[in-house]
């Protein structure tokens, strides 16, 4: 598939952008690269911005989102952001509107504003557990409207990070929202990960920490948290075996005489390092965090989203968008009964050649490929999946890709229909549908193979046969 362009509101130091791009490895696991790319990011905090620049190949605008010149934003598909929240007021109108106790309130507004001007196809926002009862419950229907009224269907889950091999309890509000009705029917949630997949306090932990004395309490701080805790339920050390509990933005300042997590080494208590905080929130250790100080670290690992969270929700949307964009082969037959195209009168050879007419290039199967080798091949089946970006009446001349080897041979389609490979194969299920081309060699294009970039999706790219031309120089 092709990538979907993204702008990032709120960026921060890029805990979501990172999540949903995907290709960075965490705690031995690989997060592959996702069809996702950034192409425009901006936030206000300069220094996350600059945690944020040293780690991705797109550079954050330092910016109030109010400031921004909408219609400069380059063409995107996707619009992410996690707005501010604890300024949402319940205005005193009949019937009563969502309002701001402060200007904070007022970026909430940027996000819908920018959807209803620029229409993109989707929007994930993200937001704390909180947003559900804000109001006592009355200003999250009302936030969900405003998106509605922006022209999306919008759904909303609550998720917890320790659910996706994050190590920590962070509960966050995750509201996806779609322009179109068939992306909206084929998106799900993503699903929790296996029990062995989950992680703890302990696999992020790092021992060399502990050489670092300015990270222990101090005695007279250890002595005044012991005589109220009792009475005030502070000085909870969490469990290594466990996941963390919610990690914040003030993690520079925790403190014992709080709910704030830290650990005992023994029997003295810690905070966390910035590299170990990094970890509880699911960054890879090759995310660069020393471009600013221990202080503005902290704050911007505590109000990231976790990367690794973020990447299975992109995973989902991103299945949503290939599904969506896949031929409904039963759909396509009802639409064409016999065939999609025919054009057994229409074949040109040699000079003949219609240079002007689409080509599409497919992979061919290692136990077909010596059909192709000798130019004997009379049929083609492609696969389960087939995008229906693809303009399936303009289909014309077909190239069929070798592994290791490319494309050389140009072969005319003479009849494209849908059917199933129990037409050859018996034992195949026949309703296992497939597109079918019935083909005819025309003539070796190449004097040997040429490689041709084909990646997944686009295997089945479709291109005008003289651009292909272009390959003989």
């Amino acid at each position: 598939m092709e990538k979907i362009r993204v702008a990032s509101l709120f960026c921060g130091c890029g805990g979501m952008d990172l999540g949903l791009i995907g290709g960075f490895s965490y705690l031995g696991k690989e997060y592959k690269e996702h069809s996702f790319e950034i192409v425009y990011s901006v936030d206000n905090d300069p220094y996350c911005s600059q945690i944020y620049n040293e780690n991705f190949k797109h550079k954050c605008t330092i910016k109030d989102v109010r400031d921004i010149d909408i219609a400069s934003i380059p063409d995107f598909d996707l619009l992410i952001g996690g707005f501010p929240c604890q300024s949402f007021s319940i205005s005193a109108q009949n019937p009563p509107r969502l309002g701001f106790k402060d200007e904070r309130g007022m970026l909430f507004f940027e996000m819908v504003k920018i959807l209803k001007e620029r229409s993109p196809r989707f929007f994930i926002a993200e937001n704390v557990k909180g947003l559900l009862s804000a109001n006592k419950g009355k200003a999250f229907p009302m936030i969900m409207n405003e998106f509605r009224d922006a022209g999306y269907k919008v759904i909303y889950k609550l998720l917890n990070a320790c659910d996706f091999g994050v190590p920590q309890k962070r509960e966050r509000v995750i509201i996806v929202g779609f322009r179109d009705e068939k992306d909206y029917r084929n998106f799900h949630y993503p699903l929790h990960v296996k029990t062995s997949d989950r992680k703890v306090l302990g696999d992020v932990i790092m021992q060399e920490a502990d050489e670092d004395e300015g990270l222990f309490f101090s005695e007279r701080a250890v002595a005044g948290m012991l005589a109220v805790r009792e009475k005030m339920n502070k000085g909870r050390a969490m469990s290594l075996d466990e996941p963390c509990n919610t990690i914040s933005a003030h993690l520079a300042k925790v403190s014992l005489n709080s709910t704030d997590p830290v650990f005992m080494v023994g029997e003295r208590y810690r905070r966390f390092s910035t590299r170990e905080a990094a970890r509880i929130q699911s960054f890879p250790d090759t995310f660069k965090l020393d471009v600013v100080s221990s202080i503005r670290q902290y704050k911007a690992i505590g109000n990231a989203v976790p990367p690794v969270m973020m990447w299975h929700i992109a995973k989902s949307l991103q299945n949503a968008i290939e599904k969506s964009e896949i031929v409904d082969f039963k759909e396509l037959q009802s639409e064409y009964p016999q065939v999609i195209v025919n054009r057994e009168k229409d074949i040109k050879k040699g000079n003949d050649l219609d240079y002007e007419k689409p080509v599409l290039i497919s992979l061919v199967k290692n136990d077909n490929v010596d059909l192709f080798l000798d130019g004997s091949a009379r049929i083609y089946y492609t696969g389960r999946k087939f995008p229906s970006t693809v303009a399936l009446n303009k289909l014309y001349y077909f190239m069929p890709y070798l592994k290791k080897k490319g494309i050389r041979d140009l072969y005319f389609i003479k009849i494209a229909r849908v059917g199933s490979k129990a037409e050859v194969h018996p034992d195949a299920d026949a309703n296992d549908l497939r597109l079918v081309f019935e083909i005819e060699k025309v003539q070796q294009l190449f004097d040997d193979y040429q490689p041709v970039t084909l990646k997944i999706w686009n295997t089945f790219t479709d291109t005008i046969l003289n651009d292909l031309l272009l390959l003989r120089g």
